[in-house]
């Protein structure tokens, strides 16, 4: 039956029904087996699952599992049928015990799972829920399932690496302690950089990105959103905690906490710049935290992140294989399941941490082999093959993160996104593009005529290509966008992948609906989540990131009036003293900055050194305040600045940039269209 053009969501077509089909019928068996006893081993240590929703104080759902209940039926058409069981098995919540009596773990409750390991004293928390909000629900319930006392009772508290979902709820456990500012809470060397880099600089941009990567906005059923690849977690609105780790691990080591003996291993370029694995040796249990999460994870993240070093990874996890294989009796990490060693399959977790290693090396070993041969990096995309030994081992599969993306990312690594062809150099924007190549093929009719015949017979990624362009020379014309939407959801509901099934059904729905994306509040990310893990010079680069400097350089040079004169002269320098609140009592740090030819540059000045005010103006101010100006709230929020030279402030607002009518730019088509 031909397809009919217009903005409702289809059905899967015949060939979308026989590729979800013929994958379940070839399931290989072994790897299914054993996926379902590892499942089932788990399901054995629940202590108490959650069934109902998790209601607050005022008869509100706060936990809606049952929004998410379709997915307990049997395999649909239209999601790709390996997907479907990674979304069945995410649904398990509740509070397990790893060790009895010993270590336990909340999971379905936060994105991440909340570890809680008995000491001596008291209870070590190892990472922190999303919010304080989950983290609160994940103590009650802990609390509820042991019978034991655990708020007021906190030794220590250990983040694994720079991801809300990892460091969310920490404010929660600390707020039940008498002495709070006591309580360590330990992370990796390198934290505040690797959250303002995967956080501030570009924040905009990813969450914008992550938009399509979670498919936040796509309707919850078997034609829309059914999981994210590492868990199925309803979501708790919540509120991101301010508090700053107070003791970072600058090497491997040993420590003991409260008569727990705990090795902290630095895997830093993994998951996060900033990212290690704990070993709790009293009871013989590892947390990998994001290096080994019961799929595939992404070496290039579709967000957009600096791409992680694969090699790196796998031989991490080989490290880990060899020095923890013989001795470790529980595996559990910062998504997925976890694992026990049992006399029935001794070597479960040798071969758990074994695999995970290869699946990493062998993607980047074989990637460069690859390129060495020639291939470019989407060629590597296309021609990269993995041994299902390695794909269809059900904790290696493609569920997160992608083969092919990490094949590429490997390429972009060492050799970086230019392919060594000139014609590439500069490659044309994809608007002009689209026009010159339907100009070239005849008639935007034509290529339309062409793109539906395609898509009769099942060759959707071509139709998605093709159609892309003509939407993005005529954003317009309503046939294309249904076109390029229809087979873009065809490719949604065969991928395995959930990130990449959310991006293809995210970006169906824009097109279907011109506009919807400019209709939305999306606060993923927002920066100002952030500041209190960052420093005044951090919150500086942020400001030259969003100074428009070419701008401010040319229409200086334009116009003498416009600029400070000692900008004119090229030695616009100011002392910029940051204090702890407005009074302007208590001053925490100094920072010269120097503007030079649209750059800002900063660095901090010794703690007890004079300023000359003749040669350097000083602008008292906040680190709020620092992150107002950069954020284009400098006007709203002047209480926050004393200055004799306040023009220099107000000049550098007029080429701050405000974000705020960025932050849903288009994605699928031109970033022009209002």
């Amino acid at each position: 039956m031909e397809n009919i053009l217009n903005a409702k969501r289809k059905e899967a077509t015949v060939f979308t029904k026989n590729f979800n089909q013929n994958i379940r019928k070839n399931f290989n068996q072994e790897y299914i087996a054993e996926e379902d006893k590892d499942v089932e081993e788990f399901r054995s240590h629940f202590i108490l699952r959650l069934e109902d929703n998790i209601f607050d104080k005022n008869g509100n759902v706060i936990w809606n599992i049952q929004a998410q209940s379709y997915i307990q039926e049997d395999y649909p058409d239209s999601v790709n049928s390996y997907l479907w069981r990674n979304a069945k098995e995410g649904m398990i919540p509740g509070v397990a015990e790893l060790i009895k009596g010993k270590v336990y773990i909340t999971t379905g409750i936060s994105v991440a799972p909340i570890g809680y390991i008995k000491s001596t004293n008291g209870w070590i928390i190892q990472d922190t829920g999303s919010s304080v909000e989950d983290a609160e629900v994940s103590l009650e319930l802990l609390e509820k399932a042991t019978g034991e006392k655990v708020r007021g009772h906190i030794k220590a508290i250990i983040i694994s690496h720079t991801h809300h979902d990892h460091f969310g709820g920490t404010e929660t456990f600390l707020k039940y302690e008498k002495e709070p500012e006591k309580i360590p809470i330990y992370a990796p060397i390198g934290y505040e950089k690797s959250m303002t880099n995967d956080n501030l600089s570009t924040g905009i941009a990813m969450a914008r990105r992550v938009q399509y990567q979670a498919g936040v906005f796509l309707p919850r059923d078997d034609k829309g959103y059914v999981s994210m690849g590492l868990s199925n977690t309803p979501y708790i609105p919540g509120r991101i905690s301010s508090v700053f780790p107070n003791e970072l691990i600058e090497q491997d080591k040993t420590l003991e906490l409260d008569g727990i003996e705990v090795d902290f291993i630095l895997t830093p370029d993994t998951e996060t710049e900033a990212h290690m694995v704990t070993y709790f040796r009293n009871y013989h249990t590892l947390y990998l935290a994001d290096d080994a999460v019961g799929t595939i994870h992404n070496t290039y993240t579709m967000r957009g992140a600096q791409v992680r070093d694969a090699n790196y990874w796998g031989e991490v996890l080989y490290k880990l294989y060899l020095d923890y294989g013989e001795e470790v009796e529980v595996i559990f990490a910062g998504h997925g399941i976890p694992l026990w060693k049992t006399e029935e399959r001794p070597e479960k977790l040798k071969r758990f941490l074994l695999d995970n290693a290869a699946a990493y090396k062998f993607t980047s070993d074989q990637a460069l082999l690859l390129a060495n041969k020639g291939y470019t990096l989407n060629e590597i995309g296309n021609a990269i093959e993995i041994p299902e030994s390695i794909s269809r081992t059900w904790y290696t599969r493609a569920h997160y993160g992608n083969y092919t993306f990490n094949a590429r990312g490997a390429y972009q690594r060492y050799l970086g996104f230019y392919d060594g062809n000139p014609v590439h150099l500069l490659p044309l924007p994809e608007k002009e593009l689209a026009e010159k190549f339907i100009e070239y093929v005849g008639s935007f009719e034509k290529v339309l005529e062409y793109a539906k015949r395609d898509y009769e017979s099942g060759e959707y990624q071509w139709v998605a290509t093709v159609t892309n362009h003509l939407v993005f020379a005529n954003p317009q014309n309503l046939e294309a966008r249904y076109l390029c939407a229809d087979a873009l959801e065809q490719l949604g509901y065969q991928a395995e992948s959930a990130l990449w099934r959310n991006a293809y059904l995210s970006a169906a729905i824009e097109l279907r609906n011109p506009g919807i994306n400019k209709k939305r509040k999306f606060n993923a990310m927002a920066n100002k989540d952030y500041i209190a893990y960052v420093s005044s010079g951090l919150l500086l680069d942020h400001l030259g990131i969003n100074f428009d400097g070419y701008r401010a350089e040319t229409e200086a040079v334009a116009d003498a009036n416009i600029a400070p004169a000692e900008y004119l002269n090229g030695n616009l320098q100011f002392a910029l003293q940051i204090y702890e609140d407005n009074s302007f009592e208590h001053k925490l740090e100094t920072h010269i900055v120097n503007i030079y030819k649209g750059t800002i540059f900063h660095w901090k000045e010794e703690e007890n050194s004079s300023i000359d005010e003749g040669k350097n103006p000083v602008v008292k101010t906040t680190r709020d305040g620092v992150y107002r100006l950069a954020a284009k709230q400098y006007q709203e929020n002047k209480e926050l600045f004393y200055s004799k030279r306040l023009d220099i402030l107000e000049w550098i607002d007029k080429y701050v940039v405000d974000f705020s009518a960025y932050t849903n730019f288009n994605l699928i088509e031109p970033i022009c269209l209002s």
